[in-house]
């Protein structure tokens, strides 16, 4: 592997352990879900901005933009929500079904016929998230995995936003950054505990969490493809149920266990067979 290969996959991974702090420091924020969104963002947003002005690049506001910053946005929040709503591994896992809904939205938007690896990496996701609607759940927990399932709808359209002509990545990112903060101000002024821990996550969110992972997704996907860079990110939604459950002690059941290792397996496999063909 050349070096360059060997950077872009180190910045994709640091980028993924980055992501996989969400779930441990959003639980750890007794705040509504609106108002962590917004405050991390404000703090995103800024790290985000220095960073494109660090590569001679300027805010772009356009169309194509726009749209693509109304996906992130919708990602953005819908994960927040979820992790309030059901358990970390519920909702990272997921919004990791992110590949299956590329496929059909490939299918039914770009009319692109998938392969049929890709059906079957299809049909066994879809067999994962069931496992999660039918584990005991009560109803705060279903619509936390309904939620999540829309983050990971999401999520599909922020991997294909750079297939839109004229879309700025880093730019759709910080536009979707200052709507979560303008949505997220109203409930940030009636929250009552500001201790420094709560403000010490919230910070940690924005710059670390969200911040640094677009910085380093961005580099990384420089040197290597965004397959490999989606393959190298499978590591997140195992980090980040680990890091719960060893700092919070959050577990979740054995049927979501099992709808997990679906998930997980099934979009690592088709990404390893896409690879290599």
């Amino acid at each position: 592997m050349e070096n360059g290969k060997i950077k872009g996959a180190l910045y994709v991974l640091i980028s993924a352990v980055c992501f996989a702090l969400a779930g441990v420091l959003i639980k750890s924020i007794d705040w509504n879900a609106l108002s962590i969104s917004g405050a991390r963002s404000i703090f995103a947003a800024g790290v985000l901005y220095v960073y494109l002005r660090s590569q001679d690049k300027r805010l772009t506001v356009n169309k194509p933009t726009v749209a693509g910053a109304v996906v992130n946005f919708t990602m953005l929040q819908t994960f927040v929500a979820a992790n309030k709503l059901t358990t970390a591994a519920n909702a990272i896992v997921l919004q990791f079904t992110m590949p299956a809904w590329i496929i059909l939205i490939s299918l039914f938007v770009l009319h692109e016929k998938p392969r049929r690896s890709a059906v079957v990496a299809c049909i066994v996701i879809f067999a994962g998230i069931v496992c999660f609607f039918f584990d005991k759940l009560g109803p705060t927990g279903l619509v936390g995995n309904i939620i999540a399932v829309i983050s990971g709808i999401a999520y599909a359209g922020v991997f294909m936003m750079k297939r839109i002509p004229g879309c700025d990545f880093e730019s759709a990112a910080i536009l979707s950054f200052l709507g979560c903060a303008v949505c997220g101000l109203p409930f940030i002024v009636q929250e009552t505990d500001f201790a420094p821990t709560v403000i010490a996550a919230i910070v940690a969110l924005g710059v670390v969490q969200v911040g640094c992972a677009y910085i380093f997704l961005s580099k990384g996907l420089d040197y290597v493809s965004p397959l490999t860079a989606s393959l190298l990110s499978t590591i997140e939604p195992i980090l980040n149920p680990i890091i719960v459950a060893v700092a919070l002690g959050e577990t979740i059941g054995p049927l979501s266990l099992i709808g997990a290792t679906l998930v997980i397996v099934a979009s690592t496999a088709y990404n390893v067979h896409v690879a290599r063909t």
